[in-house]
């Protein structure tokens, strides 16, 4: 009888190791540089749920990172990516968001790439739909949240330990992430470091830095899949008459674009939406969202969870404040007032801790800078794209 030869298999062991703790800054490395222009547009979700990609993205110069919600999905010719396609001015936008994609998703995100968040220009749309009573939902969350990016979270060292400690707490008020036994426990000890102890703190940690080896391998092999043009039906061609147009122009034509399109209703919603999904309820809208507030919103805590990272990192970042339909929300119940109380909490706290504001709430009753109850539409695109070409042109 032969003796076994163990040879071959210790040697697959070995590799098999090797590939799965290879760091995540070697395992970047396959990822090239049109993969990520690819992926630049695409609005794929594993690309928002992983991080070579994006701290790939992080370290070159050319992109411009746009986060946001499901207003992204616009991609109308006004829109950021198609706009500095036939303008350019020395960028690629990178679109990271939708739908849910409040701001403590875009926290997680951040801090799962903080190191490469230094000096860096972003820019970050808020929707003032995010700062209701509740906020934040558990089924939001979850249905964007990263264990992947909650891993690096937690055993990153170059996160200030307060606001860790701030960040783990607000993460263990979700039930879904109370659930999750091996992130639930290691974020306890961030977040309650008392009440562990050494030994189940060490055991917890050895698997939370073998689950993160696994998610961040399937990371690197889920991004050779990404595909430009995710979400293909909401994909508009660069359009050539947006060439050489200065901004009045560009409102001009954007305003008829949109005009045409949301002339059926008072509330200039695009009509499609208005004929197919409120039109035949319209009395059962009236006053539907009266008892709704924007004052007090853990969204604010949330947001100040950025705002804290990104002064931290000395990111360079604009905010941009997106209006409501005010004409949709006096119909709702939601008074002028109550809106306008959520606009200057906004403003108060992104001026406040020394970031940029591109502040758009004075179309709060205005037709045409949305194109439906909550979304930018083709005009509100012009302006932000104005601000960001401002913003980006900064010498700093």
């Amino acid at each position: 009888m032969k003796a076994p030869r163990f040879g071959p298999m210790i040697l697959a062991v070995i590799l098999v190791c090797a590939l799965v703790f290879t760091p995540p800054s070697v395992k970047s490395l396959t990822i090239s540089p049109n993969d990520v222009y690819n992926a630049s547009s695409t609005l794929d979700p594993t690309i928002f749920q992983g991080i070579l990609m994006q701290q790939k993205m992080l370290k070159d110069k050319q992109y411009l990172p746009i986060y946001g919600s499901s207003e992204l999905h616009r991609l109308d010719i006004y829109h950021p990516t198609n706009y500095f396609k036939m303008n350019p001015d020395g960028f690629t936008p990178f679109l990271i968001g939708r739908a849910g994609m409040y701001s403590l998703v875009h926290f997680l995100n951040l801090a799962a790439s903080a190191d490469s968040l230094k000096n860096r220009k972003i820019v970050i749309i808020l929707s003032p739909e995010w700062f209701s009573k509740k906020g934040l939902s558990d089924s939001y969350f979850a249905g964007n949240f990263s264990e992947e990016q909650m891993y690096q979270f937690i055993f990153s060292n170059n996160i200030d330990p307060k606001l860790k400690q701030k960040a783990a707490r607000r993460f263990l008020q979700f039930g879904f992430i109370r659930q999750n036994g091996a992130i639930a426990k290691l974020l306890e000890g961030i977040a309650y470091p008392n009440k562990t102890s050494g030994l189940s703190t060490f055991v917890d940690s050895l698997q939370g830095h073998m689950n993160s080896q696994m998610l961040t391998l399937y990371d690197a092999i889920r991004m050779h899949m990404v595909k430009p043009n995710y979400y293909p039906s909401q994909y508009q061609s660069p359009d050539p008459k947006l060439k050489g147009k200065n901004w009045s122009q560009l409102k001009l034509m954007a305003k008829k674009d949109v005009e045409s399109y949301t002339n059926s209703n008072r509330f200039h919603i695009d009509n499609a939406l208005y004929l197919k999904s409120i039109k035949n309820k319209l009395t059962h809208f009236k006053n539907y969202s009266a008892g709704q507030s924007f004052n007090k919103s853990p969204e604010y805590g949330d947001l100040q969870l950025v705002l804290d990272l990104l002064k931290e990192k000395h990111a360079k970042a604009l905010f941009v404040s997106v209006p409501f339909n005010g004409l949709w929300y006096n119909y709702a119940g939601v008074s002028k007032q109550k809106r306008e109380v959520c606009y200057r909490n906004i403003a108060r706290e992104i001026r406040g801790n020394g970031f940029q504001l591109a502040d758009f709430t004075r179309f709060d009753t205005k037709p045409y800078f949305l194109e439906d109850t909550m979304h930018i539409g083709p005009e509100g695109w012009v302006y932000i794209d104005q601000a960001i070409k401002a913003f980006y042109d900064q010498k700093t």
